[in-house]
């Protein structure tokens, strides 16, 4: 898996070049890459979110012929 924070320093960077580059078309692309990393990053702590989330479903799932009611 990709490492969000890693793609958030990433992005960062980007940003950061933008701002001091003068080629309008390198501004351009390293505003692009800021935001598909920023993005990117989203995606990853997304599907972590996700991953955990379903790890404590499964953990609680307890088939109807086990249940002590």
């Amino acid at each position: 898996m990709l490492d969000p924070k890693h793609l958030r320093e990433q992005a960062r960077r980007c940003r950061g070049w933008s701002k001091t580059a003068t080629e309008p078309d390198l501004i351009e692309q390293l505003r692009i890459w800021s935001v598909e990393l920023a993005d990117e990053a989203n995606t990853a702590e997304r599907h972590a979110v996700d991953g955990e989330n379903h790890q404590i479903r499964a953990s609680r799932f307890e088939p109807l012929g086990n249940r002590h009611e």
